[in-house]
């Protein structure tokens, strides 16, 4: 049984094909990914709302699957939803799934404090309006983002698409549009390719780079109390070979250089 250490359910609006590709790339041994979609095909607020009473359904799934800990992905789905989007699907999730629960961008936020950061450039492969809402969201969440900068992407196919140096080029972009004044690039979105170029990025830009399918990995595997250092995705997976906490809250990386390529 390959999922002899941990079981992940990941719930994706759309097709998680490039999470699931990325999180078998980087997870450590007897990790294992197990999804479902929910047939989010355009990134639109029809769309996007229409899709929040799926989840619980798809948690269910998850559930009979026996998942030791459960994703809900889709974070355009809660940064356009009303205020309180995220906790009513998070108590949703929790009533009806024992193991623990959390949301894709609650990753997110989680990922970006581990590596110390306050101050942010954000890229994202989305429409400037969708690039907006994530850029409030982030700022409720306490964060500076004096810079955010999207593709204008709608078509959710097109964000797997991507070549693989789209997300390079957008984080310099945004670095440079914040005159290297941040202490940290995040990149949103688990359907484009990320994970590749973070270790680079960080050695190109000197501060840490974080990533949407590399916080979906790193908050699962503290949930499944799993602290092995993984290396060449970024400082912060490469953190976790320092536990300093367990459970829902995920241990401090700090940000280290090293040369690997």
């Amino acid at each position: 049984m390959y999922g002899w250490r941990g079981r992940v359910g990941l719930v994706s609006p759309s097709r998680g094909e490039t999470l699931h590709y990325e999180f078998c790339k980087v997870a450590p041994e007897g990790v294992i990914p197990v999804g479902t979609a929910l047939g989010v095909q355009r990134l639109v607020a029809d769309e996007l709302g229409a899709i929040l009473d799926r989840y619980e359904a798809a948690v269910r799934e998850m559930v009979y699957e026996e998942c030791d800990v459960i994703q809900l992905g889709g974070t355009p789905p809660v940064t356009s939803g009303v205020p309180g989007t995220e906790e009513r699907l998070l108590e949703r999730a929790r009533a009806v799934a024992s193991v623990p629960v959390f949301t894709g961008v609650q990753a997110e936020i989680e990922a970006m404090r581990a590596v110390g950061a306050r101050r942010l450039a954000v890229g994202t492969p989305y429409t400037e309006a969708l690039t907006a809402k994530f850029q409030a969201y982030f700022q409720q969440a306490g964060f500076e983002i004096p810079v955010a900068y999207g593709l204008g992407i709608e078509r959710n196919v097109e964000l797997s698409k991507l070549p693989l140096h789209a997300a390079y080029r957008v984080a310099r972009e945004v670095f440079e549009r914040a005159d290297g004044a941040v202490d940290a690039v995040h990149l949103t979105c688990p359907r484009w390719a990320t994970i590749t170029v973070l270790e680079r990025l960080e050695q190109d830009l000197g501060v840490p780079v974080t990533s949407s399918s590399q916080a979906t990995i790193y908050g699962a595997l503290v949930r499944l109390r799993i602290h092995d250092r993984i290396d060449g995705y970024g400082s912060l997976l490469a953190g976790l070979g320092r536990p300093s906490a367990v459970g829902d809250q995920p241990p401090a990386a700090s940000f280290e250089m090293t040369a690997r390529y």
